[in-house]
């Protein structure tokens, strides 16, 4: 046993918050060079902008420009429009809070306008697809409507935000559009009257004995209503289920996980390769609640994005079987940033590929088994062909 002077506890204490003391130096230093390193290289990065002709039209216009001063406000956003733009990405752009708050309307569930999905693919705004129970459903836009004018407005050299703009609109009023459909020789023109788009993105019923799910966007209230149809459809002892993602055009990528879940044990059910190459996985983690019931996944050209993930999934394990036609073909995760004054960046951070490491991008799913979507008031094929699968 050691006969050394034992230390008071407070020399102790002393010692311990010494410690802490250099700790937390050692840690503001790192801080600040970590701070100082990221200013040098965004002051950096600044200077390799030549900004000198900007800046010359911006006091040319301040000085001589009949209509009066520059709109600061306005000039900022469009610059900064202008810079994402020249991305080329149609799926990337600049959000003004107008814009931010409609996405986010959208994606609650609930916004004025006709009730379409679109993008813009080689040029064109193009309609991925009609919302169902919407005027655009209503009036018979089907996807892959390439869209020539908005009100007599030509789009061919509009931006995809631009193209929004004109077609939302109050509840009530009146738009005029004229498509060009694949397969038709003259264009089509469509009157609707715009209405509130009220999306209750699951609807779930019982078809004889096999469940159905519709499923309409990955939204606000997605995996919730989706866990609570499962759960309901379980009760009824279904002999299958069929998943119904047409004309999903996608929505928040996180909502997908959960959802394939309740059909697959924890599995990797998305990946994300980054611009540097980096891949992460998105995997599911609870116990699925129909972990073997036999399931049969809708699709068609209008089915995208995170309907895409969310088929391709099953599709890789086996899971399910994939009736329809080939999807849409959209590969890639957008982000949505925060900037100042309510606008938003939506920016492309990485493409997805399917568990199995498939590329969607332009090429889409193919169904197991392959059946048109002529889909009427009185004929749904791809679901009689699912129905009697499953039966």
């Amino acid at each position: 046993m050691s006969q050394g002077k034992k230390e008071p506890l407070l020399s102790q204490n002393n010692k311990l918050k010494t410690a802490k003391s250099l700790f937390f130096v050692i840690t503001l230093v790192l801080v600040f060079l970590a701070g100082s390193i990221a200013g040098i290289g965004y002051d950096r990065s600044r200077q390799t902008l030549d900004l000198t002709t900007f800046w010359q039209v911006y006091h040319k216009i301040q000085d001589q420009y009949v209509g009066g001063a520059v709109d600061d406000k306005k000039a900022v956003e469009g610059a900064t429009k202008g810079l994402v733009e020249s991305l080329n990405d149609p799926y990337s752009s600049f959000l003004p809070a107008s814009d931010k708050k409609s996405l986010d309307e959208e994606l609650s569930g609930q916004f004025e306008g006709i009730g379409a999905e679109l993008t813009e693919k080689d040029g064109a705004v193009v309609i991925v697809a009609p919302i169902a129970g919407s005027p655009a459903e209503k009036a018979g836009l089907k996807a892959k409507d390439i869209i020539l004018s908005v009100d007599d407005q030509a789009v061919d050299d509009k931006t995809l935000d631009e193209a929004v703009d004109l077609i939302r609109g109050t509840k009530g009023t009146t738009v005029k559009l004229v498509i060009s459909r694949p397969g038709r020789d003259e264009p089509m023109e469509f009157s609707l009257v715009r209405d509130e788009i009220q999306v209750k993105s699951v609807t779930s019923k019982m078809i004889g004995n096999v469940g159905y799910i519709a499923i309409s966007q990955f939204g606000d209230d997605t995996v919730y209503l989706a866990q609570q149809a499962v759960k309901e459809l379980k009760a009824s002892n279904p002999k299958g289920v069929i998943i119904d993602l047409r004309n999903n055009p996608g929505g928040y990528l996180n909502d997908v996980a959960p959802i394939a879940g309740l059909f697959i044990a924890p599995s990797v059910v998305v990946q994300e390769k980054d611009r540097a190459g980096h891949i992460e996985q998105l995997k599911s983690t609870t116990v699925p609640v129909m972990p073997d019931v036999p399931l049969y996944v809708l699709v068609n050209d209008g089915s995208a994005s995170a309907a895409e993930i969310l088929a391709g999934a099953f599709q890789d394990y086996g899971r399910a079987k994939l009736v329809g036609v080939k999807t849409f073909g959209k590969g890639s995760v957008q982000d949505i940033i925060s900037l100042p004054n309510d606008t938003a960046l939506r920016l492309t951070i990485a493409e997805w590929l399917t568990p199995k490491g498939r590329q969607i991008n332009k090429v889409g799913i193919e169904p197991d088994i392959a059946v048109a979507d002529d889909k009427t008031d009185t004929s749904d094929p791809v679901l009689d062909k699912a129905l009697s699968l499953a039966k």
